[in-house]
C-alpha cells in the first residue's frame, strides 16, 4: 500500500488572470503533445474506495493484470479495459464506472455519473489542459519543495479543479472535490510522475489517484499511442430512478426487518423510545426507513441507531440519524471516524445535517452492550477476529432469539448447494455464535433474506 505523501504549497505571487493561464496552458499542452486521443496500457492495481477494514486503513488492493485506457477529448468520452486476477473485469472511480464504455456494453447512465465521468476525463494530464483552456481559468504563481509551480484552476459545473503545472511544463497534479455520503466533499488527487516521451507524445509512466486520502488507483504506464480512433457509443441519460421503497415484516412483537432493496434495517421497539439497527447507503434510503418506523410506531423517538460497522454503503446514512437525534452505537473503533464524518462539509450536496447543523452523539462499544428498558434487552455484540472488518458488531434479541448481522454471512439461494470451502468471514462468525453461547432461530441478514440458524450451519459443513 501506498501511504499518503504531504504536499505542501508555499504561495508565491499573486493569482494571474486568464490570459495569463492560457499561456501557461497552452505551453505545457504544446510541451505533451496536442493530441486528440490518447491510450495508455499498463498494469497495477485498483483500491476499493470504502471498504476498508478499519477507519484508518488504506483501501483494499487489487491487482490489474493489464489495463487499456483511451481518451477521447473531441468527444469527451472514455473507454477502459482491464484484466485482474479474475480475468476480464471492471473496476471502479468514485461513485460510478471508470470509462463511458466498458468491454463494448453501453448502458443508460444516470446524471450524476456522466458527471462524475466528465471529471475523471479532466482529470488527465490532456484532460486537464483542454478542459482549462475551455474554461475561465485562472493561474497562481507557488513554490513547491523549492520549485517553481503554477497552479491553474477552474469550475466544471460545481466542482473546482486544480492542477498543478511544473517549471518544465508537465501536469505534476490535479485535485478536486466530489460529494460523498459519507466524506461528504472528498478531496480527489490525481498525481502523475516519470513523465516519458512515448512515439512523440510525453506521458507519466505513473499515476496514483486518491480519494479520501489513500489510494484508488497506482498504474505504472508501459505504452502509450497518439491519436488511436475511439470507436464507442456515448451512453443515454438513465430515466430518474424509482422511488426509494422500504418494506416490513414483523419478526416478532415490536421488531420488523426493513427491506425493499440491496441493504436492510431491523427496527426494535423499546418503552418510551425505538433503535434502528444500520443506516446503509444513503440520506435518501435512510429518510425513506425513517419514515417507516414512524409509521410503524408513531410517538416514540429513534434513540439509537446501531450502525454495524463503517464501511460506505452501510454508513452512507449515518448523518441522516444524527439530524434526527438519535446517539450512534459503534465500535469504539470508529468513533474518531464517526465525529469526524458528523462534521464534514458538504457545501457540493447539501444534506439535511448540513442544514441542521447538529452535534454527533457517539456511543462507542467494546466487546458487548446490552441496549434494554428493563423489559426488552438487545445484545451488542462485537464479532472478534472478523477477516472483513475489525469493528465490525453484529445484535442478538435473546427472547425472540433473532441474530442480526450483515457483510460476514450471505445466505444462499434456496436450495443452493453450498460452497467447497466456507468462506472465512462467515466460519468465524458462527465461532463467535459458538463462544458467546448464542441461542440463536432467526437471522436477519442485512443483506439478502431472512433464514434459520440450520441453515448458517448448512452454508458452513456443521
Amino acid at each position: 500500500m501506498l501511504t499518503r505523501i504531504a504536499i505542501s504549497l508555499l504561495l508565491a505571487g499573486s493569482i494571474a488572470g486568464a490570459q495569463d493561464a492560457k499561456e501557461v496552458l497552452n505551453q505545457a499542452l504544446k510541451n505533451l503533445g496536442d493530441v486528440k486521443t490518447v491510450q495508455y496500457t499498463g498494469s497495477g492495481a485498483t483500491f476499493n474506495l470504502g471498504q476498508n477494514v478499519s477507519p484508518t486503513a488504506p483501501w483494499p488492493r487489487t491487482e490489474v493484470k493489464s489495463f487499456t485506457q483511451t481518451y477521447d477529448y473531441d468527444k469527451a468520452a472514455s473507454r477502459y479495459d482491464v484484466v485482474g486476477p479474475q480475468g476480464p473485469g471492471a473496476s471502479q472511480f468514485l461513485s460510478g464506472d471508470l470509462a463511458w464504455n466498458q468491454a463494448a456494453t453501453v448502458t443508460p447512465v444516470a446524471p450524476a455519473v456522466a458527471a462524475t465521468r466528465q471529471i475523471q476525463l479532466r482529470l488527465s494530464p490532456h484532460g486537464f489542459l483542454k478542459g482549462a483552456l475551455a474554461s475561465n481559468a485562472t493561474a497562481k504563481n507557488s513554490k513547491l519543495d523549492g520549485r517553481k509551480v503554477t497552479q491553474v484552476s477552474f469550475m466544471q459545473g460545481k466542482n473546482r479543479i486544480v492542477g498543478t503545472i511544473s517549471g518544465d511544463n508537465v501536469v505534476e497534479k490535479v485535485e478536486t472535490w466530489v460529494d460523498n455520503a459519507v466524506l461528504g466533499d472528498m478531496l480527489v488527487e490525481a498525481e502523475y510522475t516519470g513523465y516519458r516521451d512515448f512515439g512523440g507524445v510525453k506521458f507519466p509512466a505513473r499515476i496514483v489517484h486518491k480519494g479520501g486520502g489513500f489510494p484508488t488507483v497506482d498504474f505504472t504506464v508501459t505504452g502509450v499511442k497518439a491519436n488511436v480512433p475511439l470507436d464507442l457509443t456515448v451512453p443515454p441519460a438513465a430515466p430518474a430512478p424509482p422511488p426509494v421503497t422500504v418494506t416490513n415484516e414483523k419478526l416478532g412483537d415490536g421488531i420488523w426487518y426493513l427491506t425493499g432493496g440491496s441493504h436492510h434495517s431491523v427496527l426494535v421497539e423499546f418503552r418510551d423510545h425505538v433503535a434502528v439497527i444500520e443506516a446503509p447507503l444513503s440520506e435518501e434510503r435512510s429518510t425513506a426507513v425513517i419514515a417507516e418506523v414512524k409509521k410503524l410506531v408513531p410517538n416514540k423517538p429513534i434513540r439509537y441507531l446501531v450502525s454495524t460497522h463503517h464501511h460506505f454503503d452501510h454508513s452512507g446514512g449515518l448523518r441522516t440519524y444524527i439530524a434526527e437525534g438519535a446517539t450512534i452505537v459503534t465500535h469504539q473503533i470508529n468513533k474518531p471516524f464517526y465525529e469526524k464524518v458528523a462534521k464534514s462539509p458538504h457545501t457540493l450536496n447539501p444534506d439535511r445535517l448540513a442544514r441542521e447543523k447538529k452535534k454527533a452523539k457517539v456511543l462507542a462499544v467494546g466487546p458487548k452492550h446490552v441496549l434494554t428498558d428493563g423489559a426488552r434487552v438487545v445484545e451488542i455484540h462485537h464479532i472478534q477476529g472478523s477477516p472483513h472488518n475489525e469493528g465490525i458488531l453484529m445484535a442478538y434479541v435473546p427472547k425472540e432469539k433473532i441474530l442480526v448481522q450483515v457483510d460476514v454471512y450471505a445466505p444462499l439461494a434456496p436450495n443452493a448447494a453450498p460452497p467447497a470451502t466456507p468462506n472465512p468471514g462467515t466460519v468465524n462468525l458462527y465461532e463467535n455464535i459458538e463462544k458467546l453461547k448464542l441461542d440463536v432461530g432467526p437471522i436477519a441478514s442485512l443483506h439478502g433474506r431472512l433464514v434459520q440458524m440450520a441453515e448458517l450451519r448448512r452454508t458452513i459443513g456443521k
